[in-house]
């Protein structure tokens, strides 16, 4: 992400001088230097096609580098938030008052996950970045998660809520379930 941000402003400053600065400074020359010898260089075709050529190499490598820079960057934002969810440090920064936990707005007054469909589980495991929480209550790790999944009956079945979840947290999670033969449901 660094290194895009730093290309989209080299690129970005380059273009602007090609754009802006030269064209201005040229003229400013021309009118208040004098200069017969730049004036005759800007007059003569030979010059002028290679200063034109040189121009156009260095406008073709700053476009490449300001692309090129936006597309590094965004797709850094894009990895960091994909394996991070809402814990990645740039998304925090962007929206520091983002709710990882929406879903509670879902639940009943029994405390039980309320789906789209109407039907109320009793059981649910929230994931959100890298936290765990079952029903309500936070996990410390995945042994914590297995030791509480193990005291549910067989016949129940959890509904497993996907928070912006890291997907190697959701998979682990995903695996416990199939591991102790819990039935589950996904939302997302």
């Amino acid at each position: 992400m660094i290194i895009g941000a730093v290309a989209v402003l080299v690129g970005g400053f380059g273009l602007l001088s090609l754009y802006i600065y030269l064209p201005l400074k040229e003229k400013l020359e021309i009118v208040y230097d004098r200069d017969k010898e730049f004036i005759k260089a800007r007059l003569d075709s030979e010059t002028q096609s290679v200063v034109d050529y040189h121009k156009k190499q260095l406008q073709t490598l700053f476009l490449i580098s300001f692309l090129l820079g936006w597309m590094m960057f965004l797709s850094g934002f894009y990895l960091g938030y994909a394996a991070q969810g809402e814990g990645f440090w740039l998304y925090q920064k962007l929206y520091p008052q983002a709710s990882a936990n929406q879903v509670w707005d879902e639940l009943n007054d029994e405390g039980q996950f309320v789906a789209e469909s109407g039907k109320a589980y009793t059981y649910y495991i929230v994931i959100s970045g890298k936290e765990i929480s079952l029903c309500g209550e936070p996990c410390a790790d995945y042994n914590d998660l297995k030791e509480k999944l193990a005291q549910i009956r067989k016949e129940n079945t959890v509904m497993v809520i996907d928070s912006f979840a890291v997907s190697s947290t959701y998979h682990s999670v995903e695996n416990i379930l199939n591991e102790l033969g819990l039935t589950y449901e996904e939302t997302r």
